[in-house]
């Protein structure tokens, strides 16, 4: 049977990618340090299949056909689709077997997600992976949560997604061992008024939330809430909280958080290790 041996939170900002160039304060290169902290943490699972939770941002899916949650599991899939990143184009070994898998027990449980057979990993995939897993060696599985356009599932649907998660992985009979990495946030203002504003305050609240595992906290917020103290690129929260259930909400360690103006976007990891003789043994 499968397990998940790591857990993790964490932003995708796309001027990790687009401004690394060291600011006056170092936050940058204390942000790349901690991802690099973080890729020796995750290796040391040795994991061997990846689930990429995300969000779209308007490059696969459009208006027209927006769906609230996917899963996708392309044989191959070649990113960033946004061909300005700068950082390498990769190709990505999807887990076929594994999607139709969590597709049809996503539907027996009670959702109804769209599914995809091609995508093109935006920066919100493929900007983590670069830093948490260069090699690029791992079959990949895509969820994507709509975290963009309203109207929002409520914050409970995301945190009953990442249990069904963590249930259907345990039920998967190939002994693989999955990593969880969860992507978005944390506060930022897009496009909007206020964009370029970071609420450091609620980032490290919420991380401290994320760490205590106080799932009933998070789930407390009410869309007003988000939207005046973390913004709309605040609802991106939503990857974390499936990754948090999917880690059956134990404790959390803090990799690192800084506030890069430069990025407009607070920028935090979590770590879970759920390996049986890590720091979340069971």
């Amino acid at each position: 049977m499968a397990e998940i041996v790591a857990a993790i939170a964490c932003g995708h900002a796309p001027g990790m990618g687009t401004r690394p160039e060291p600011d006056p304060a170092g936050q940058k290169e204390r942000v790349y340090a901690f991802y690099k902290a973080t890729r020796a943490r995750l290796a040391a699972t040795n994991p061997t299949a990846i689930i990429v939770v995300s969000d779209e941002h308007i490059q696969n899916f459009f208006f027209n056909n927006w769906p609230s949650l996917c899963i996708a599991y392309p044989e191959e899939m070649e990113g960033p689709i946004e061909r300005w990143m700068p950082i390498p184009r990769a190709t990505l070994r999807g887990y076929p077997e594994f999607g139709e898998y969590l597709l049809a027990e996503a539907l027996n449980h009670h959702f109804d997600p769209a599914s995809s057979q091609e995508l093109e990993p935006d920066h919100g995939i493929m900007l983590p992976l670069h830093h948490l897993r260069p090699e690029m060696d791992l079959p990949v599985t895509v969820v994507l949560q709509n975290c963009v356009q309203p109207p929002l599932a409520p914050l409970s649907r995301f945190n009953e997604f990442g249990q069904f998660l963590a249930q259907a992985i345990a039920a998967w009979p190939r002994p693989d061992r999955f990593a969880v990495i969860g992507v978005g946030g944390i506060s930022h203002w897009i496009g909007i008024k206020r964009m370029g504003e970071i609420n450091a305050a609620w980032d490290r609240w919420f991380l401290d939330q994320v760490c205590q595992g106080q799932m009933d906290r998070i789930l407390s917020l009410t869309p007003a809430d988000i939207e005046r103290d973390a913004g709309n690129g605040g609802e991106e929260i939503r990857n974390w909280i499936t990754v948090m259930a999917a880690a059956g909400c134990r404790p959390g360690e803090l990799m690192g958080y800084e506030d890069v103006a430069d990025w407009v976007c607070g920028a935090g990891v979590v770590f879970w290790d759920l390996t049986r003789n890590g720091n979340g043994a069971r």
